[in-house]
């Protein structure tokens, strides 16, 4: 089984939508806080946390980082943006190739057991797994850190539950 990350059609979409959200989150990021308004904070939040964060740009501008846990690629795309700049929200979002066993009913299973990632089955038949987080206002250190452990945690069961014989 082939893992990887993705922009998707469905981002791209949403990326190209506003949301009230916009507006309120036009202030300058506070110290020490994480925020999607200024990415370089997640970057340094991520390296803070030991983990690879390498800052890009999706599809049509957006920043987006690209980083790993538990042994799978994930990216973090920014959402509800001004120009590219001044983003309100971020989704971690990690996918994996079509596979037969892809279905919709894999994926409620998960989504009906787990809390956090979000599973669904993308147009392509791919599997995606997704966590929406709003930063207006900005997240503070430890907030960001319990985050990032509970992606870890929620990747490590998503190996458990598309490998379930090597648990």
């Amino acid at each position: 089984m082939k893992k990887r990350y993705f922009a998707a059609g469905f981002g791209v979409l949403l990326a190209a939508t506003t949301s009230p959200a916009q507006a309120k989150d036009d202030q300058p990021c506070a110290a020490n806080m994480v925020c999607a308004s200024d990415p370089a904070t997640i970057v340094t939040a991520l390296q803070k946390a030991g983990y690879k964060a390498k800052l890009t740009k999706d599809g049509v501008g957006d920043p987006e980082i690209d980083s790993a846990a538990s042994g799978y690629s994930y990216s973090i795309y920014f959402y509800d943006c001004v120009d590219h700049k001044q983003c309100a929200a971020i989704q971690f979002y990690a996918s994996f190739e079509a596979d037969p066993t892809y279905t919709e009913a894999f994926a409620n299973k998960w989504n009906n057991d787990k809390r956090f990632l979000r599973a669904h089955i993308s147009a392509k038949k791919e599997l995606i797994f997704d966590h929406d987080v709003s930063t207006i206002g900005g997240l503070n250190q430890t907030n960001f850190a319990d985050l990032l452990g509970w992606m870890e945690s929620s990747l490590s069961e998503v190996n458990r539950y598309l490998n379930p014989k090597t648990k």
